[in-house]
């Protein structure tokens, strides 16, 4: 079972679905959510617990026997996704954790009682370690002993018909949570349409990508285990394992999909899911109607938002002209991109991407250091996640009024080939709106395709994320246009008469806009109609 509160906290009271959902929906639904009386748990957990645990510590928890065990394999199986995350410590809230264990309406904290059992274990051993120390929203650490983190996961169903109950009011709470937040409404429409490989097809196309040198966004090489420890790599936290993939890719899917679930404040409302959490690699191979969905995600959509939120005099940033003006290589600095604004003050300072910054915007940085300084510096990334989801919550809500869903993973969006258009421009357009200088990357053309363009009178309204690609602009002159007018869409006269103005200013040695090209010339030539 995995429990809202991975990375996300519990909110509202327990009740029945009321709203929103059609009988329709409902048997949708059930193919696609595992039945709440199926949990992961560590194996020789039940064995242990039943054979060799207190009895009167079990009991202390539950009478019956049998139903106090059923009570502590609950809370293991809120620890299963740690199998496969690299830090086994895990936040489980209180709250959770007395909602999953009480007994109907009384309200007797039970948990405490539970982790007394896992804590004191047997003669063998505990089955968890306890972090004492108490986090924000009222949590501690937990973490599963090496005994039982070796041991592996296997699925168990719970008998008792009252723990079902109560499980089954938790599940529909997070399920009406879910509904009435745009994204996760979106995900649970698009959920059924969804094709999954198989695993024998993952460890094909694995061994495949591992022969190609294929690495993650994190910069980590794909690798086969084939049986290895992880002691047989030198560098092994440099790799990510082809065979723990498919593990993780199971877990997340072979029994139904998480209910897409909303984050608090601290992520910025991140919806996090089963695909959010699945590697990149297995998440390509998704299909509907035996065709492969396409990504759509914002050029450094991150240092762009930092821009914005602490007075920056860039636009468009890329992780390319960094590399260019920084003199480091690109992938050093798309990985550090993914955490540099989030870090400790030192902990930048200490970046590769830090001099550059400094140069390039000292009073984004001083602004930047003094927000760390008296907000934490955890409000960055805050910020920054909140400005992220506001963006794609209103993209999403738009393409869902006009008939189209999508696959949400935070700052991309994976659609069908036949609505990639429709999803670009609206991206596109959106995020202009919030004031976030940047675009939709521009796709190299795969198998001989080519970026193609209708024509249009010079009375025809445009749209610039559109045309402008298909004249050959690159993402940096294409926004850097966009800016310049401060909106994307116009008559095509107004960006002949742009175009013709640019090419007479640039002939000046003070001329600091878009080089135009003989090459620009004939294909705005060529779109226009006649």
């Amino acid at each position: 079972m995995i429990s809202k509160h991975d990375c996300i906290g519990l909110t509202g009271d327990t009740e029945d679905i009321n709203v929103l959902l059609t009988e329709n929906k409902l048997s949708e639904a059930s193919l696609v959510f595992p039945n709440v009386n199926s949990i992961m748990i560590p194996k020789k957990a039940l064995y242990n617990l039943s054979k060799y645990t207190s009895k009167p510590l079990l009991k202390a928890v539950d009478p019956k026997i049998e139903v106090a065990v059923e009570k502590c394999l609950v809370f293991l199986s809120n620890l299963a996704m740690t199998y496969y995350t690299e830090d086994k410590w895990k936040k489980l809230y209180s709250g959770i954790l007395h909602d999953q264990s009480k007994k109907g309406n009384n309200n007797t904290c039970i948990y405490p009682k539970i982790v007394d059992v896992l804590t004191k274990g047997t003669s063998k051993g505990a089955f968890i370690e306890v972090n004492n120390q108490y986090y924000e929203g009222e949590s501690r650490k937990y973490r599963l002993t090496e005994t039982y983190l070796k041991a592996g996961l296997t699925q168990y169903t719970i008998k008792d018909s009252k723990l079902i109950q109560r499980l089954n009011s938790i599940y529909y709470t997070r399920l009406d949570t879910a509904i009435k937040n745009p994204v996760c409404r979106n995900l649970i429409s698009i959920y059924p349409k969804l094709e999954l490989p198989t695993s024998e097809e993952l460890l094909a196309i694995g061994k495949k990508l591992v022969k190609e040198g294929r690495e993650t966004k994190r910069g980590k090489l794909l690798t086969m285990r084939n049986k290895h420890s992880n002691e047989y790599w030198s560098d092994y936290t440099n790799r990510s394992f082809v065979e723990d993939n498919i593990r993780l890719f199971e877990f997340l899917t072979s029994r139904g999909f998480m209910i897409p679930s909303e984050g608090d404040d601290k992520s910025g409302h991140r919806v996090v899911d089963s695909f959010t959490l699945m590697p990149s690699w297995i998440r390509e191979q998704i299909t509907i109607g035996g065709i492969k969905l396409r990504e759509r995600d914002y050029t450094a959509l991150h240092p762009n938002i930092a821009i914005k939120l602490y007075g920056g005099k860039q636009s468009n940033i890329t992780h390319q002209n960094v590399a260019e003006k920084a003199s480091i290589d690109i992938i050093d600095v798309k990985q550090e991109h993914l955490s540099f604004f989030n870090k400790t003050w030192k902990g930048m300072q200490k970046s590769p991407l830090y001099q550059h910054y400094q140069q390039t915007e000292p009073v984004m940085l001083e602004n930047l250091r003094k927000d760390k300084k008296k907000n934490g510096y955890k409000v960055t990334s805050r910020k920054m996640f909140k400005i992220e989801v506001d963006i794609m919550t209103e993209v999403i809500q738009h393409l869902n009024s006009v008939g189209i869903q999508v696959l949400y993973v935070y700052d991309a969006l994976l659609c069908e080939e036949k609505d990639r258009q429709v999803v670009t421009e609206t991206m596109n357009s959106t995020i202009l709106e919030h004031g976030v200088k940047t675009s939709v990357k521009i796709e190299s053309p795969v198998q001989g395709e080519t970026i193609q363009c209708k024509q249009y009178r010079l009375d025809e309204e445009i749209n610039l994320y559109e045309v402008l690609p298909a004249m050959s602009f690159t993402i940096e002159e294409s926004m850097t246009i966009i800016c310049d007018f401060d909106f994307s869409k116009m008559q095509m006269s107004e960006l002949v008469k742009y175009i013709g103005k640019q090419r007479k200013e640039q002939q000046y040695n003070d001329y600091n806009g878009v080089r135009i090209t003989p090459e620009h010339i004939d294909a705005l030539k060529t779109i226009i109609a006649t």
